[in-house]
């Protein structure tokens, strides 16, 4: 395993609630699957000088909002197609 990637460190900082919920919506919006994640990539790109958002991230980040609103509203329909089954028979 790469030593890079070993994370043997944490930082921890407190959010009020509605920094804490910022955050989560940041993180669908860039794609990051935390906001440890997202933290940490913020925090690099800071280090490494690049303030600019990469634009691809902004399309992946909006893509992946999308499938889950899709996703939430095939699950919401099979649950109304199953309850007419269920009463129909």
């Amino acid at each position: 395993m790469n030593v890079e990637f070993l994370r043997s460190k944490m930082v921890s900082f407190r959010l009020s609630p509605e920094e804490y919920q910022r955050f989560r919506n940041l993180c669908a919006a860039h794609g990051a699957r935390s906001i440890s994640e997202l933290a940490r990539t913020a925090l690099n790109r800071l280090n490494a000088g690049t303030h600019q958002a990469d634009p691809l991230s902004y399309e992946i980040g909006d893509l992946r909002r999308r499938v889950q609103s899709i996703s939430e509203e095939v699950d919401r329909l099979s649950g109304v197609l199953g309850a007419r089954k269920t009463g129909e028979g």
